[in-house]
């Protein structure tokens, strides 16, 4: 994770963060499970209440019915209702309803009409007909009655003499005394409504008591969500259908003790998190000083300041382990380093700096203007002696070099200001940078080197006499840039092994020929990925001896480079066999060539072209398909192309080369042999090759005319090659002479200037066109 923040603030916050969500997660459960317990709390104290309620109720109905039936009973009281005695029925409804607290009185005749009242309410006769017609006239029975907004228990009692001649009415007042009477009972406020609209209430607010009947229906006292004073909960009343009882819980009292729970948690966690905030302090300021010191360690390492010191303060146990894990870990890196640096510098068997090592060293001499001479040399068929007696051994002949080498440079360092650079440059190549003064030193110091390195060898008890090759470029004639004089003195050894000398001095020129080639290379990569190439092909005449006509052509590259010359086809071929790029200009030349004869074809000349193969192309694996796919494309025969190769190639990877040949014959492909003569292929591999044409090389022919040994040479040739069944071709014919003796030895074909110089596809066909026999 990024972050800004350093590591003090890091744990402080992480700390107060786990404070704060434990008080968060506590503070919610505490509100949930508190709200839980009092929403239990409530719905328990409701319904005691309306047991109670309804209890009292019962209780009351009990007490009205013996009252009501004792008054029913009494004979008097009977015989006034029977003789109609109005005054005696009204004063004995008095006495009696004042002994009893009764706020209702009746007397009803059997259809429920008014005979008798005696209430502390004046209600006329209508008013109360209305609302007792609605309660049933049968056996005692008690019910909750509603008149004029004013709620009664009354009791309904038949008066029998001995069969029912009336009914009595006893009712009791539910006014505000007597709802407060039911509060204290049952410890809630109760409200008595009838159709949304308020009776009789023991609340006092106005807002709460309106809250009430816009509210009756609220189901759960929800303390999480809702901040009401009260909770209400409407019950039927006494079994009445009209009348309902709404029984209201006050809620302040529960939510200040809730708020008081909440503030105190939240104190606690305010002073919690002050704690923390102070101890993570303290623990980061216990944890960053060590971390600072540990820091400053690994950025000295960072900076290569392996050296770690030792532990001056005291730390914990686990960080002064960590910091011995760092002084142990930079020491090893110290060690690798060393080691990875000594390989990166030296070679490893021997001990000797590596190239890029020494071009490094030879750049500071020259920066400090310290000329040198630069000594490469060379083993003669190292390799071959390397096979001969195995690695071990030239191994150690190698570490032997070397240590002469180091002897010459401890004898020669005495009477020099600076060291002498040694360096194994190559498999079998040593390279040594002396400095000097002048020039004429040179030669005293090779004397002495080769003195120390001529020696015999000794394996076990085999002498061995190693024959090496020097070669010489200095600072003071052959420039002071590293790499080029380096690069000068391993051209001049190698000068020396071809010239078979054992020492040879770099001569002035070579190196420009030498970046001349591989800017010929780089030239000649991107004509070769260059959609309008400068590479482009020229076709040289094949005269048929028997026929006198044309028939033949052989096909071949030529180049202008950027600068405009023209570079030697015999150079950059060579240059691109040495570089790896003559498979990718073979299959260029491939592509051009059955293109240009597909277009010959078209015009109706039908020519057959020979092009020039290298044993690389033969030995390509994608070589026959890509020929096969070319040719195939386009409408050219097989037998349209011959496949040129010297006597070079074909001895190079033979079975290989013989096996292609064979295949590429079978196709349909001519096979001629070039440059016949001069190369490695003896008679007895001549009757076995899978050729189909001899060209005899120009040397043998270029001075036909007058050398006697040629004409031997080329009768015999032409001769052999009809013997084995070859058709035999003669290039560089320079003359008529040279023609005409061909014609006597009975060579099938003669190319050479003296018919045509090679030309391009279109200047060719204009010469065509014009061409006379010569023959």
């Amino acid at each position: 994770m990024n972050t800004r923040l350093s590591f003090k603030a890091q744990i402080t916050w992480l700390l107060t963060s786990l404070i704060l969500l434990t008080v968060i997660i506590l503070t919610g459960s505490n509100w949930f499970r508190f709200a839980d317990y009092a929403e239990n709390q409530i719905e328990r104290q409701m319904y005691f209440a309306q047991n109670v309620l309804d209890q009292t109720l019962r209780s009351q109905e009990q007490v009205l019915t013996t009252t009501a039936s004792v008054l029913a009973a009494d004979f008097g009281f009977k015989q006034a209702v029977a003789t109609r005695d109005k005054n005696t029925v009204e004063s004995v409804l008095l006495n009696h309803g004042k002994r009893i607290n009764a706020d209702l009185m009746l007397i009803l005749d059997l259809e429920g009409k008014l005979s008798t009242t005696s209430s502390l309410h004046s209600f006329d006769a209508k008013t109360i007909e209305a609302n007792i017609n609605k309660l049933p006239f049968r056996e005692v029975h008690a019910q909750i009655l509603s008149i004029e907004n004013k709620v009664y228990q009354v009791i309904v009692v038949p008066v029998k003499a001995p069969r029912v001649i009336a009914y009595t009415v006893i009712g009791f007042e539910f006014d505000q005394i007597s709802l407060l009477k039911l509060k204290d009972l049952i410890a809630l406020d109760l409200t008595l409504v009838q159709d949304n609209q308020l009776i009789e209430s023991s609340i006092e607010r106005e807002e709460i008591i309106e809250q009430l009947l816009q509210g009756t229906k609220q189901q759960s006292p929800n303390l999480l969500l809702t901040r009401a004073d009260y909770f209400h909960k409407t019950i039927s009343f006494g079994g009445s259908k009209d009348i309902k009882a709404t029984l209201s819980a006050p809620l302040t009292q529960i939510q200040s003790d809730f708020n008081r729970l909440i503030l105190s948690m939240l104190i606690i966690a305010v002073i919690v998190i002050v704690i923390a905030i102070t101890l993570s302090r303290l623990l980061s300021q216990g944890l960053s000083t060590p971390l600072h010191i540990l820091m400053e360690v690994t950025q000295k390492i960072g900076r290569g300041e392996l050296n770690v010191p030792k532990l001056a303060n005291r730390l914990p146990v686990e960080f002064s382990e960590l910091y011995q894990g760092f002084s142990v870990m930079g020491a090893a890196i110290e060690n690798r380093e060393q080691s990875i640096i000594y390989q990166a510098e030296r070679d490893i068997l021997t001990g000797l700096y590596n190239r890029h090592k020494t071009l490094t060293i030879v750049a500071e001499y020259f920066n400090k203007a310290i000329h040198l001479v630069v000594i490469t040399f060379n083993i003669k068929a190292f390799k071959a002696l390397n096979d001969t007696i195995g690695l071990t051994n030239g191994d150690n002949i190698l570490k032997e070099i070397a240590a002469r080498i180091l002897v010459y440079i401890e004898q020669s360092n005495h009477n020099l200001e600076h060291d002498i650079i040694a360096a194994r440059t190559n498999s079998d190549e040593f390279l040594l940078a002396i400095p000097i003064h002048q020039t004429n030193e040179i030669k005293h110091f090779i004397e002495l080197l080769q003195s120390e390195l001529n020696r015999p060898f000794w394996l076990d008890d085999i002498k061995i006499n190693l024959s090496l090759y020097f070669g010489v470029a200095n600072s003071i004639e052959h420039g002071v840039e590293a790499e080029r004089l380096i690069r000068r003195s391993t051209m001049a050894v190698a000068s020396a092994y071809q010239e078979q000398v054992l020492l040879r001095f770099y001569q002035d020129g070579e190196d420009e020929a030498y970046l001349y080639k591989l800017r010929l290379i780089e030239e000649l990569k991107e004509a070769l990925e260059c959609e309008v190439s400068p590479l482009f092909m020229n076709y040289q005449p094949k005269l048929n001896m028997n026929t006198g006509k044309i028939d033949k052509l052989e096909a071949l590259i030529r180049w202008i480079n950027k600068e405009g010359n023209f570079v030697n086809p015999e150079l950059f071929i060579d240059l691109a066999e040495k570089a790896g790029l003559i498979v990718s200009l073979t299959r260029w030349v491939i592509l051009e060539v059955i293109q240009q004869t597909e277009q010959w074809n078209k015009m109706g000349y039908r020519f057959k072209v020979a092009i020039n193969l290298s044993a690389q192309d033969i030995q390509n694996e994608q070589f026959v398909d890509y020929l096969l796919t070319t040719v195939n494309d386009h409408q050219v025969s097989t037998s349209q192309i011959t496949l040129e190769l010297t006597e070079r190639d074909i001895a190079e990877n033979e079975a290989l080369v013989v096996a292609r040949l064979s295949h590429l014959k079978s196709l349909g492909f001519v096979i001629s042999v070039d440059d016949y003569g001069i190369g490695q292929s003896s008679l007895a591999k001549l009757k076995s090759l899978p050729v189909d044409e001899l060209k005899i090389d120009k040397t043998f022919i270029l001075k036909l005319e007058q050398c006697q040994k040629d004409q031997d040479i080329v009768a015999s040739t032409i001769s052999l090659g009809h013997k084995l069944g070859l058709s035999v071709v003669a290039e560089g014919v320079e003359n008529k002479e040279s023609l005409m003796l061909l014609n006597d030895f009975q060579c099938d074909y003669a190319q050479g200037y003296y018919l045509s110089r090679p030309v391009s596809a279109e200047k060719f066909i204009e010469w065509y066109k014009t061409y006379e026999s010569p023959l």
